[in-house]
């Protein structure tokens, strides 16, 4: 079987060590991978830091349209007859300039520096409640499952409006979109079940759309159900859209951070004792858990035009597939990638994309990965793991599903 395959398998790109194994042998042997699996479209995988990074900030050459992340043909055809596009979805991370540019800016004021930095007292708070729960269960809990999962499920699903009591709804849900793959996690195997889910996302925020033009807060639910477009109310599949991506990447991914994050701590020791005796590092550190996580695995585009790239020629109508992870390991473009340093310059890391669609909730997941350890980790005496970790199988956005640990917490 052509090993190219494996960037398609879940079970390999979950887990960490055999990803990035796969990534560095792409890296070294095919960096501009032909890949041809009878379940998938064609597509080019690429892997190195720099080609990534090119491709990325060109988007008039690289087009996020048609295909943006891997699915299987034959849900893609059951998403293009529903829909009409092969996505399904149509969020920020699907389009194309100049509606990505018009839509971006719906939220882009709340997403900038300034506005997240005002939600740090609130997000302390929620940190501060999660880490009083860990104290509360004892000596030992489930990272992921108990605390992980749920300190940024709770900080998105405040910003956007979400009920507390219907979070753990929107959990599952999540993880049922991005763990379709997961033989835990997903719905069901069948093109229905993946059909199933987005309509429950659809059924839900269309109420929330409707209760928030009727009633208006000051939340981002509010502003997203009342956007105006060129003048004009935005079109329902696309707040519709913008709503399910702002609700499951809003706190998935940061989740995984903090998981990842954790376990890089305890396998890097010396580093949890830096990190803790000098918690001004927590900025830095958390940026470099986001790298060392890469927890979006990859995001597609389509040539406009033929290219030749590593001496490999793509033809106009290609399918890229930019690996995140792997140009974040990549040794041509950072030092001593597979070394876990909290102190590391991370300006040139790659896991929130780069250019135009470079992630509008960056900021806010590095506050939320700052503020957790920030609260964390002086409370604790001690903390290791008691069982093996657990992955998520998938090969979009991928992460731990449970990391069982002890622990003790310094007496009050």
């Amino acid at each position: 079987m052509d090993t190219s395959w494996n960037l398609l398998d879940p079970a390999v790109m979950g887990d960490e060590t055999t990803m990035h194994a796969l990534f560095r042998q792409l890296r070294e042997q095919d960096p501009v991978c032909r890949v041809e699996h009878p379940d998938f479209e064609p597509f080019w995988a690429i892997t190195r830091h720099d080609d990534i990074k090119r491709i990325s900030q060109n988007n008039a050459e690289f087009l996020n349209n048609p295909r943006t992340v891997l699915i299987q043909q034959e849900f893609e055809r059951a998403l293009l007859e529903k829909f009409g596009t092969r996505n399904g979805l149509e969020t920020l991370i699907h389009m194309d300039d100049p509606k990505h540019r018009k839509l971006r800016n719906v939220t882009r004021d709340w997403f900038k520096p300034g506005p997240v930095g005002k939600l740090r007292g609130d997000i302390e708070t929620i940190a501060r409640q999660y880490v009083d729960k860990m104290e509360a269960m004892g000596t030992e809990c489930d990272f992921v499952r108990d605390i992980a999962l749920l300190f940024p499920l709770r900080v998105i699903m405040s910003i956007i409006g979400v009920a507390p009591d219907e979070e753990a709804m929107m959990l599952k849900l999540t993880q049922e979109l991005f763990g379709g793959q997961d033989p835990t996690q997903s719905r069901g195997g069948d093109v229905d079940d993946g059909m199933g889910v987005l309509m429950d996302f659809f059924a839900y925020f269309t109420a929330v759309v409707e209760d928030r033009k009727k009633n208006p807060t000051g939340d981002l639910a509010s502003v997203l159900a009342n956007a105006l477009v060129d003048g004009e109310p935005m079109e329902q599949l696309d707040q519709i859209s913008y709503f399910i991506i702002t609700a499951t990447a809003g706190h998935d991914t940061t989740s995984a951070t903090i998981s990842g994050g954790m376990k890089a701590l305890l396998e890097h020791p010396e580093q949890l004792a830096k990190l803790r005796d000098n918690p001004d590092l927590a900025p830095q550190a958390a940026r470099e858990m986001i790298r060392w996580v890469s927890p979006v695995r990859h995001m597609m585009r389509t040539t406009t035009e033929e290219i030749t790239l590593r001496g490999k020629t793509l033809k106009a109508g290609d399918s890229l597939c930019l690996w995140y992870p792997s140009a974040n390991r990549d040794s041509e473009a950072i030092d001593d990638p597979d070394r876990f340093d909290i102190e590391r310059d991370n300006r040139n890391q790659l896991a929130f994309g780069y250019g135009g669609h470079m992630c509008l909730g960056q900021h806010l997941a590095i506050l939320e990965v700052e503020v957790f350890f920030r609260e964390l980790l002086p409370r604790l005496a001690h903390i290791e793991m008691s069982a093996e970790p657990e992955w998520v199988q998938a090969i979009f956005v991928g992460g731990l599903k449970s990391m069982p640990v002890r622990y003790a917490f310094y007496r009050q």
